[in-house]
């Protein structure tokens, strides 16, 4: 590690922040955060034009969310890591009123992102380099969101199918630089794409930050299970986020492979909902079967109380701590 690297990293771990969460209220003990829904979506404009912050009918969200936030929220949910990302919907404001009004721990994030064919990513990520665009997002890390003041708590990036595309490989880069300066946890929407998974773990290798800093998001959508395996032996965790009625069955099998392999502790969950799609213009996706039917299927499927607790408490409070993970 050469001494810039030494120097900015020290400095991470020495801010203020190191060691704490950062949610859209400010920075919380992990210990403090309860069970965590580990990725979804409060609201979004997916599938929508891209703009920056997102715009909605604020009446109408807030008359959709809140309610069903809190519903959420006495089925046992402390913290909600929301993964609507810049251009595609994001709104810190709107995150905080939600959070304020429900008592919910709520994360926003910085990046940008790379998949759905790069119709999310701004002109300007396709003209300046990785270390311009990390420019971009430690400001947000340090002064706050478009002058909200509100700080991300996490890096959300995304890539295509296929091999990494220039742009992929530079948004890999930045957000590996901006780790390095922020300490702030890299959540990659990457999915069943394998190759692509330990492409990035490769990067980041380079970039001098280890696996521990990278979630692999959707990672509950990946056909070559050895691949999880191969990415959690690098370090990295493994989001289990598409629960819903009809993959029960599926995150049960990919719990029990984690924990044959003892990997449990580097597991998420969640379910990639949404309570407000498209801005309103399409049906929510709930988050709840976690609560309703995930948990009771874990305990008849003999998994402990503690091994349930790493997977809903300690594993995600660990993998969005602010912190530099130097390689």
């Amino acid at each position: 590690m050469d001494r810039r690297t030494f120097l900015i990293t020290s400095a991470a771990l020495a801010a203020p922040d190191a060691g704490q969460v950062m949610t859209v209220r400010g920075p919380v003990a992990p210990s403090a955060l309860g069970v965590m829904l580990a990725h979804e979506h409060l609201f979004s404009n997916f599938g929508e034009e891209p703009e920056e912050p997102g715009r909605y009918d604020e009446r109408a969200l807030l008359a959709a969310v809140v309610p069903y936030a809190k519903s959420v929220r006495e089925l046992g949910c402390s913290t909600i890591v929301d993964g609507t990302a810049a251009w595609f919907g994001r709104n810190p404001r709107l995150l905080r009123t939600i959070s304020e009004q429900t008592g919910l721990n709520i994360l926003t994030n910085a990046g940008y992102y790379g998949a759905a064919e790069d119709r999310y990513v701004p002109r300007h990520a396709r003209e300046e380099t990785a270390d311009q665009l990390a420019a971009r997002w430690v400001k947000e890390w340090r002064e706050g969101i478009g002058g909200t003041g509100i700080r991300p708590g996490f890096l959300k990036i995304g890539v295509d199918g296929g091999a990494l595309s220039e742009i992929d490989r530079k948004l890999v880069t930045a957000a590996a630089r901006t780790h390095r300066q922020s300490g702030l946890a890299i959540a990659a929407h990457t999915g069943e794409n394998e190759a692509a998974a330990l492409a990035q773990l490769a990067i980041l290798k380079a970039e001098g930050v280890r696996g521990e800093a990278w979630i692999w998001i959707h990672a509950n959508k990946a056909r070559d299970l050895e691949a999880l395996n191969e990415a959690a032996e690098r370090g990295a965790w493994i989001s289990l986020d598409g629960l819903d009625a009809e993959t029960l069955g599926r995150h049960l099998e990919l719990a029990r492979r984690m924990k044959a392999w003892g990997r449990l502790k580097q597991v998420l969950l969640s379910h990639d909902g949404n309570s407000f799609r498209a801005g309103g213009k399409r049906p929510m996706r709930g988050y709840t079967a976690l609560f309703t039917d995930f948990l009771p299927l874990l305990r008849q499927g003999g998994f402990t109380q503690e091994e349930v607790r790493w997977m809903t408490v300690e594993n995600p409070a660990r993998a969005y701590a602010v912190g530099g993970r130097p390689g």
